[in-house]
């Protein structure tokens, strides 16, 4: 009986990587593990368009593990030479550790209401994106409670400095003027 394959899509650019530096690792991966099958895509190629905008991809590298049967285990924003944390996560596929269904729609229900948060400037709309990439990566509830702590502190200390700058911009402000709000 044949060993279903593990998939890894591997998303790159062509200005940080080349395809010709990136064989030699993936000839490696397939050497040590044959139940593993690595697929390199360049997201400046234009007939990549489709799978980049599939997967989500913001950034580069990224990696996507994906099950026998197709369905997304788990991404990260790791490089194809990471070999370590490659073979933990292919091994966590494989002993049907991942994906975790529940965890998937905890992710799901968090994205979703995140939606619904206005982006009224830049700032905002860089921590909700900084947010939604990191809940992406999240293979456990822990993890994603561990970002929501992280991005709830960073919020909490973006929010404090923000009232020490419009505390030393109003001192410079003439007479009654007030700020737009």
């Amino acid at each position: 009986m044949e060993e279903k394959k593990i998939e890894i899509i591997y998303f790159y650019s062509s200005l940080y990587e080349s395809k010709r530096s990136l064989l030699p690792i993936v000839k490696k991966l397939r050497r040590a593990r044959k139940n593993l099958n690595v697929r390199l895509i360049n997201v400046d190629e234009p007939e990549n368009v489709d799978l980049v905008e599939l997967y989500n991809v913001n950034s580069v590298p990224l990696m996507i593990f994906l099950t026998p049967k197709g369905e997304v285990a788990s991404r990260k924003s790791i490089s194809l030479s990471e070999e370590g944390m490659i073979n933990d996560i292919v091994d966590r596929v494989i002993k049907g550790d991942l994906p975790k269904p529940h965890v998937d729609g905890l992710r799901r229900r968090i994205l979703e209401s995140l939606k619904s948060v206005s982006r009224r400037n830049e700032l905002t709309q860089l921590m909700i994106e900084q947010i939604e990439g990191d809940l992406l990566e999240a293979d456990s509830e822990d993890d994603i409670h561990e970002i929501i702590n992280l991005h709830i502190s960073m919020i909490n200390h973006t929010i404090r400095d923000l009232e020490e700058v419009k505390k030393a911009l109003r001192a410079h402000l003439k007479g009654s003027q007030s700020f737009i709000v």
